[in-house]
């Protein structure tokens, strides 16, 4: 049977996904619970600055859908312990929840 990649919308807590978050470029990622820099996703299980376990992993916006679909499936055979999240969801979410608290809604 052949297994394909199939996105799957979740409802997650969008702050807590963001303090776990490994945000994955070319050749490295960043924590942004703390915002350090230089991580090699492929290995590092937690930041090696504050510690944080990392849960989900996102990209940076690729070029091309091509690109971005064999990082994810090379990244699903080295790391199935990360879920892989789009990063635009959590910058809406984000986004949408600093502006409730901003206007007291």
């Amino acid at each position: 049977m052949k297994q394909s990649l199939i996105r799957v919308w979740q409802c997650f807590d969008s702050e807590q996904v963001k303090k776990q978050l490994l945000l994955a470029g070319e050749l490295s990622a960043n924590c942004e619970n703390c915002q350090h820099l230089g991580i090699n996703f492929l290995q590092s299980k937690q930041c090696p600055q504050c510690q944080t376990e990392f849960k989900y992993i996102g990209f940076r916006t690729k070029s091309n859908k091509a690109e971005e679909l064999f990082a994810i499936k090379r990244l699903k055979e080295k790391r199935p312990d990360l879920i892989i999240i789009d990063y635009e969801d959590i910058k809406r979410a984000c986004g949408k929840s600093q502006a409730r608290n901003l206007l007291d809604i």
